[in-house]
């Protein structure tokens, strides 16, 4: 008989009729350099989910990289190592030369910002293409990348400090520094810019809500390397018209801004809004996108943070669609989309994305909190996951079909614990077309080779017992019938008859690193040292208790005496009482006795 084991098909229904999946940590035995974080699902619709993949840069993780999911929450993708070095963000499939793509920012993670540039991925996951700022700037800051004019033309985002006066906000003993929030549109294949638009140019610094040293991002202003970051740029959007929409974390607004001339045409709160806001409110906003737009009203979503980690003007943060009308310049919340938890909804002190998916769904991610949320258009919850309940950050997270062919192969590792039956591992990064597996066996590295089973993929990492062995192995990737790919062959792992006694028959344990074991030295040598401390006080209670006792007979001896030799008899009286409350003393009460002249004195002592 042989057994099939899926990582990631444990599940128990939940009060609400979802799915609550628990998913235990793959082994990844056959890669054991990926450390991928582990999508944990709350709620799940599956007949209301948009079909496609969840795409996230994860950062503070144990390792930072691109990552795709699927509905269930199985990891697809972990681009450690292969997509460069340092932290990437806002991944999402993009057209390039007229295929799907991968566009992610790929850099070094500053206090707030970035220093790096664009990465341009193809479907075998090779990079085809970097991008980078256009004419006298510094380099592309994480908050923005993604293409525009059918992948023509990119759409970035710099952080630019700047020297400047800042007597006024109280740095008065040399240059103060300011960091411009600047945005480009630069041609992808040439590198020439296309436009450029710079914050300092057209919003006052008196606009800000953050002063320096204000939060935990914004920068004192005294130096260069912790400039004010008064604007805070961190999302550019372009419409047919091309004109843009830009939202600034900092100065609570959004701005659409000229693509002929970069004046801004309207503003959407902030100090200077040229809208009332009907009956709701937003602030340290991020992500702002055109959703549709008439000479007589414009629709954008936003993801409205309500909160920057110092000032709050709401209970949680939301997704929100809103309808600007012009002619009234009234602004309005046509539909908003909030996390679906138990305790009302998630507030988000940083970062967060909203995107309206083409079948009207919405994808939701909730920033600091690494959460992410799907609802139908009309605000039905159909998911909700976690990534990491602390620690881990997650800037956006979007949804899209996807389509991989790996120039990889699979990876397999085969073990057997007394060449009885074997078990296999496999998995193959980033693969999307793989439905079933097909392993073969052979008792020589040169064949001939067996069919043993085919079995259905399961999460990332599929485990699969067979009752039989042979030593060496390999297995292929099959698309219901078509071969993808195979992977090299394999040698079955056989414990030594000493390891064999801790191993059962799917693997060994794994072994405790030399930090484990001093950990557990040093947990042994102070449970001993406890343990002799508990000792040491229990001989020296015992200690004690013969000593009042030995106290005690004395005192007692001396009273008869008295008895003996005193004769009056409210003396006497007093005597007996005392030797009478000897017979009940306390361990923590020592009595003195004094006789003195017929007189007694009675002293308490700790």
């Amino acid at each position: 008989m042989s057994i099939f084991y899926s990582v990631s098909e444990h599940a128990t229904v939940c009060q609400n009729k979802c799915f609550r999946v628990l998913i235990s940590q793959p082994t990844l035995l056959q890669r054991p350099d990926l450390v991928a974080p582990i999508m944990t699902v709350e709620l799940s619709k599956p007949d209301l989910l948009t079909p496609g993949y969840y795409f996230f840069g994860a950062y503070q993780a144990e390792q930072d990289a691109p990552y795709i999911y699927d509905n269930r929450g199985n990891l697809i993708w972990t681009g450690y190592g292969t997509s460069g070095p340092g932290n990437s963000h806002g991944i999402h499939v993009c057209q390039y030369r007229n295929e799907p793509h991968l566009c992610f920012y790929q850099g070094n993670q500053m206090l707030g910002y970035g220093r790096g540039h664009g990465v341009i991925m193809d479907r075998h996951y090779r990079i085809v293409k970097s991008v980078e700022p256009a004419g006298s700037s510094v380099a592309m800051d994480e908050h923005e990348f993604i293409l525009e004019s059918g992948g023509k033309t990119a759409l970035l985002v710099t952080y630019h400090p700047r020297a400047y006066d800042l007597t006024q906000w109280g740095v008065d003993d040399g240059f103060g520094w300011v960091q411009d929030s600047v945005f480009q549109e630069v041609d992808i294949e040439t590198g020439k810019l296309l436009f450029e638009w710079r914050a300092m140019d057209h919003i006052g610094l008196e606009e800000s809500y953050v002063g320096p040293m204000e939060s935990e991002v914004s920068g004192d202003g005294r130096t260069k390397q912790a400039p004010w970051d008064y604007f805070h740029i961190n999302s550019v959007a372009k419409n047919s018209d091309g004109d843009y929409l830009i939202s600034a974390r900092h100065v609570s607004a959004i701005y659409k801004i000229s693509g002929k001339d970069g004046h801004i045409i309207w503003r959407l709160n902030g100090a200077k809004s040229d809208f009332r806001l009907e009956d709701f409110t937003f602030s340290s906003q991020h992500d702002a996108r055109f959703v549709s737009e008439d000479s007589n009203r414009t629709v954008i979503s936003l993801f409205d943070n309500a909160s920057n980690g110092y000032n709050q003007t709401e209970e949680f943060s939301w997704s929100l669609k809103v309808e600007l009308d012009h002619r009234t310049r009234v602004a309005r919340v046509l539909q908003r989309y909030g996390a679906p938890d138990e305790h009302g909804g998630l507030l988000a002190r940083s970062q967060g994305n909203m995107q309206i998916l083409p079948n009207g769904n919405v994808v939701s991610g909730f920033g600091n909190n690494c959460f992410l949320s799907e609802h139908t258009e009309d605000g039905t919850p159909v998911f909700y996951s976690w990534i990491a309940l602390t620690g881990t950050m997650i800037y956006r997270i979007h949804k899209a079909n996807w389509t991989a062919e790996p120039l990889t192969s699979p990876n397999l590792v085969t073990y057997s614990k007394e060449e009885t039956n074997m078990a296999f591992y496999v998995s193959w990064n980033g693969a999307t077309e793989v439905t079933h597996w097909k392993f073969y066996t052979a008792e020589a590295r040169d064949g001939p080779y067996d069919p043993v089973a085919t079995v259905a993929k399961g999460g990332f990492e599929t485990r699969y017992r067979h009752d039989g062995f042979k030593q060496w192995a390999y297995v292929e990737a099959l698309h219901e019938e078509k071969v993808l790919s195979k992977s090299s062959v394999e040698k079955a792992f056989v414990p030594s008859p000493v390891l064999r006694s801790i191993c059962d028959d799917w693997a060994c344990p794994m072994s405790r690193t030399i930090d484990q074991e001093m950990a557990e030295e040093v947990a042994k040598q102070e449970e001993e040292e406890k343990e002799l401390e508990a000792e040491t006080e229990e001989a020296e209670r015992i200690k004690d208790e013969q000593r009042v006792k030995t106290i005690k007979i004395g005192v007692g001896i001396l009273i008869l005496l008295g008895l003996a030799l005193i004769s009056r008899s409210s003396v006497r009286r007093a005597l007996l009482s005392i030797l009478a409350a000897l017979c009940d003393v306390q361990d923590q009460t020592v009595y003195k006795l004094h006789i003195r002249r017929g007189q007694y004195q009675r002293l308490n002592t700790s």
